[in-house]
């Protein structure tokens, strides 16, 4: 992220722009195998321009040498693409003319702050990685990514892999809608699509997914599925070298409603997720900016802020020196925005920041939050490929997504709501007090941070792994 690039907007087109970021913005997390083409995608569909059939495309939005060495992304990566009111994407060029002659010197790509501007509206494509290496780092970027919809991506040439499996299973359980995507058709053999069809349409129909297959074949096909993903799972047949396909899912993006209704929660108070620190050095004083979401309520530069929770499960005053949104200066974020912030804190609290803070409200009448070492979730263990002889019970050590948060934690006390009453015995026969949660149990689970407090409230959405994602729920109780 760049944050020494930007360019303002009027007082009179701020509250348009914010509230455009908020209301027309889409995130759509991009999920699928290893391999399967995630990068090379959104790196065509951003640019405009196909690939070399070599992964020339990803090179533009990979972050790291090792993953444009390797061809695998293991990092979460955020790339913005504007629309036109007739859903066209907005890839045009700025031409930088030369003062002397007035020929067109070169062309430079339209950046992040210029789309959000003119685009009628926006969406956000969430690169995940596809490798089991690096699966939590995609369970975290669904956790945290506030995602309406998942595309996932699925190689044509060969059948569903089990890390396919694994990533729709994840967006089923956290609700999100699915899009499927087959990926380099050009060449693809007949009898290899078909099979890959068949096993794809096995998986959808499955008791764990429960979704109808519809594979899109013209644009008016689009208007049958936007209010019915809950229940239809589109699939749509793209090339990045030939560009088939390509148009079809433009227009599904740019047609795509949106699902999370941050808008209904701007007068509510501040809660603003820390996702990612910077710290900026400059003559005569630094500053240190953090990168998250405006979750609820809004945020103004000058307005006095509570940041934490800090190690010893404090929370500092600090005040808002300035605010980024896509590249361009604000004078307020509101509800949905995703927005950098520069604190003004002292040197000795810059380095005890981290991801998983919380920005909330400050005021005379308000005392400091405070934070939580234990919490009480209703929580469904989830059914799916190699955990299905998972026990869960008191003890069991496990590492916990709330949101932005990632920490481990332990499971004090597990409480069937199925009425199905487990035991558990040990080796000598002894049976163990407390009741088993196994798939497909929903429970009471209490868990307890190992390292330190964090800031919870209920009604947030947590889920716990373990090398595979083992369940997930909701906050009923913070103590």
């Amino acid at each position: 992220m760049n944050i020494k690039k930007h360019c303002a907007v009027g007082i009179e087109d701020e509250f348009a722009f914010t509230r455009k970021l908020s209301e027309k913005h889409v995130r759509v997390a991009v999920i699928g195998n290893v391999d399967a083409g995630k990068s090379t995608l959104i790196g065509t569909l951003k640019s405009g321009q196909l690939d070399d059939g070599k992964g020339q495309a990803r090179v533009n939005i990979m972050k790291h040498r090792h993953e444009i060495e390797s061809g695998r992304t293991s990092t979460i990566s955020s790339h913005l693409i504007g629309y036109d009111k007739d859903s066209n994407p907005i890839v045009g060029q700025r031409v930088n003319m030369d003062k002397v002659s007035g020929k067109v010197k070169h062309f430079t790509r339209k950046n992040d702050a210029e789309l959000a501007t003119g685009a009628h509206n926006l969406v956000t494509l969430v690169d995940l990685a596809g490798h089991e290496k690096y699966l939590k780092s995609t369970l975290h970027g669904i956790s945290s990514g506030m995602i309406d919809y998942a595309l996932v991506l699925v190689n044509s040439k060969h059948p569903p892999t089990h890390m396919t499996i694994h990533h729709v299973h994840l967006a089923i359980t956290f609700n999100i809608p699915i899009i499927v995507v087959l990926t380099k058709v050009d060449g693809c053999p007949k009898h290899a699509m078909t099979n890959t069809k068949q096993e794809l349409n096995q998986i959808l129909r499955s008791s764990v997914v429960q979704k109808k297959p519809f594979q899109i074949k013209k644009v008016s096909d689009i208007a049958i599925i936007q209010d019915n993903l809950q229940v239809i799972c589109p699939i749509i047949p793209i090339s990045c070298v030939t560009g088939e396909g390509l148009d079809m899912l433009h227009h599904l993006l740019a047609s795509l409603p949106k699902r999370r209704r941050h808008q209904n929660k701007i007068e509510r108070p501040l809660e603003f997720l820390v996702e990612d620190i910077f710290h900026k050095t400059q003559t005569g004083g630094g500053a240190t900016i953090v990168f998250g979401f405006v979750n609820a309520g809004r945020v103004s530069v000058g307005q006095r802020v509570f940041v934490g929770p800090f190690q010893d499960g404090t929370f500092r005053t600090v005040l808002v020196k300035s605010i980024h949104i896509e590249q361009t200066h604000v004078q307020t974020a509101i509800a949905g925005n995703s927005t950098c912030l520069a604190l003004a804190l002292g040197k000795d609290d810059r380095d005890l920041l981290r991801a998983g803070m919380y920005v909330l409200p400050h005021n005379d009448e308000t005392s400091a939050p405070v934070p939580s070492e234990n919490f009480q979730a209703e929580m469904t263990i989830v059914r799916g490929s190699g955990v299905d002889g998972t026990t869960i019970t008191d003890n069991y050590e496990t590492m916990v997504h709330v949101l932005h948060i990632k920490q481990c934690a332990s499971v004090e006390r597990v409480e069937l709501l199925d009425g199905n009453k487990h035991r558990l015995c040990f080796q000598d026969g002894e049976e163990m007090m407390g009741d088993v949660a196994r798939p497909g149990n929903r429970a009471l689970i209490t868990f307890r941070f190992k390292q330190q407090k964090e800031y919870l409230r209920p009604g947030m959405r947590v889920a716990f792994r373990d090398g595979h994602l083992r369940g997930c729920g909701v906050i009923t109780k913070v103590g």
